[in-house]
């Protein structure tokens, strides 16, 4: 993946990197991955379903060829143009992932107060 975007993914609050289980680097917000790479222009980025929906059929993502029904789309960078393309879609995913996370951690709380 090119440096200057994964520098960048690593700057949006909570996100850490770590090996993904079938090879490349999966990036997390407080421990829910939200996208992994293959390679340095693979991109699978994980969306709200709606998300998902709206970018497959603006033709701004691939389908993914193994967990689609997840929320899950396939990004391949080409060339500089696309990068700004990939923050777009990887912005979605953060944000979801953000917003997953908040409302586990509300719930969580209120069952335990």
């Amino acid at each position: 993946m090119n440096e200057s975007l994964q520098d960048w993914i690593l700057k949006l609050p909570k996100v850490t990197k770590a090996p993904h289980r079938f090879g490349g680097t999966e990036f997390q917000v407080d421990g829910l991955e939200f996208m992994h790479t293959h390679g340095i222009s693979h991109l699978d980025i994980r969306l709200s379903k709606q998300d998902q929906e709206r970018m497959l059929k603006e033709g701004k993502a691939d389908p993914h060829r193994f967990a689609p029904q997840a929320g899950w789309v396939t990004f391949r960078i080409r060339s500089e143009r696309d990068v700004e393309a990939a923050k777009e879609l990887i912005r979605l995913a953060y944000d979801n992932a953000e917003n997953l996370m908040e409302a586990h951690v509300s719930r969580r709380d209120q069952k335990s107060s």
